[in-house]
């Protein structure tokens, strides 16, 4: 039974490791000389641009026209910048987000994310913003030995922030996903879900009627469309890779419902802005049977709860059995780590808590059939 898991498992990995398509930029101009590394962009209501640098203490928000003709500059007063990552909007352009959340030695207590005015909204050079405070619920250690507790990535979406990591080192392949309230306050995040990009996302963005997102990372674009509540992994996944001369990508933001723009950093090469077409990738009808990239298809045999889990999980059949079914747990390598009997009438609790974290996937055997599986996040 677990080679015929194992090769489902690989084969699941095969079809995410995949490039579906890819693209070339188009370049529409050159960075205005004030941004030395742009690190996140935000298309405004008028079309306008607004980048940011990456640190060196610079708390200005920079516009630009389309061309990449510097506009206008505005200070956030009471911001500083430690380490801003990637900027995001609302669905109303009521408020700009700025994310200050860089963690490279995964050792930050002040992880913190600036709330002001959108830009276009406000008169005059300077303003004030509010703070929104946050920690992430996994991490224990400062610095950490795992290293997937730094972030360049985040957007708004129905009331909510959520931040992309940045998988590196002992930890790259996965990306996590946290969710954070859009309120000024102190927050613990809350983890939703990982996903395999295997590589590092630098920046997101979700369009105008949010069906779709764009996470980018240095080389590529991962497109998520028709995912289920807001956890946007569980939509379907299309990867895009980048043709053409190699920059570093570090900033993305809607142009509009298909279209992205782009910066890169002015490392020797780069420092433009560029847009990306996206439309051949686009579902024209979303689908309500869309079961996800990390699912198997099916009808759902359990619920397996909490996901993420911390040391304990509960498994109950969904579907009324006469027969009881076999539950079985298994490690990113295929190994099977714990395996149980699921009765079909008082379900299954199960002790995860010496488990490391990480993603492991389950599968539910029926008459030595398997009839279901499916990924589980352990986190801590």
């Amino acid at each position: 039974m677990k080679n015929t898991f194992y090769a489902l498992f690989c084969a699941f990995f095969t079809v995410i490791a995949t490039a579906y398509a890819a693209v070339n930029p188009i370049v529409m101009g050159q960075l205005p000389s004030q941004l030395t590394e742009s690190s996140g962009i935000d298309v405004g209501p008028s079309a306008e641009n607004w980048s940011h640098n990456d640190g060196y203490g610079d708390n200005k928000l920079y516009c630009f026209s389309q061309t990449g003709a510097l506009t206008r500059t505005l200070t956030i007063s009471n911001a500083v910048n430690y380490d801003w990552e990637d900027i995001t909007h609302d669905a109303g352009y009521s408020h700009m987000f700025i994310g200050d959340f860089g963690n490279n030695t995964f050792d930050r207590t002040n992880l913190r994310i600036y709330r002001i005015p959108y830009p276009s909204s406000v008169s005059g050079n300077t303003v004030t913003a509010s703070i929104i405070n946050f920690s992430y619920p996994d991490q224990r250690q400062f610095p950490a030995t795992w290293n997937n507790f730094d972030a360049e990535s985040f957007l708004h979406y129905n009331g909510n922030l959520y931040i992309f990591s940045k998988p590196d080192g002992n930890a790259l392949g996965y990306s996590k996903l946290y969710r954070v309230p859009d309120q000024p306050g102190t927050y613990v995040a809350t983890l939703i879900d990982s996903f395999y990009t295997n590589d590092r996302p630098t920046s997101v963005a979700i369009n105008s009627d949010g069906s779709a997102i764009a996470l980018i990372a240095v080389s590529k674009i991962h497109l998520f469309q028709n995912w289920s509540g807001d956890n946007f992994f569980t939509g379907q996944h299309t990867q895009i890779n980048f043709g053409g001369v190699y920059t570093q990508k570090e900033a993305t933001s809607f142009r509009s419902r298909t279209e992205i723009a782009m910066t890169d950093e002015n490392n020797g090469t780069g420092n433009y802005l560029y847009k990306v077409d996206l439309a051949p990738w686009f579902i024209a009808v979303p689908t309500s049977s869309q079961t996800g990239p990390a699912e198997s298809a099916g009808t759902e045999k359990a619920a397996v709860f909490p996901n993420p889990a911390n040391d304990l999980i509960q498994i109950r059949s969904v579907q009324t059995k006469d027969n009881d079914m076999q539950f079985e747990l298994y490690d990113i390598t295929g190994n099977l780590v714990r395996s149980a009997l699921l009765p079909s009438t008082i379900g299954l609790k199960m002790d995860v808590s010496a488990l490391p974290v990480g993603v492991y996937y389950y599968q539910l055997i029926d008459n030595g059939r398997s009839v279901m599986s499916k990924r589980l996040v352990i986190a801590r």
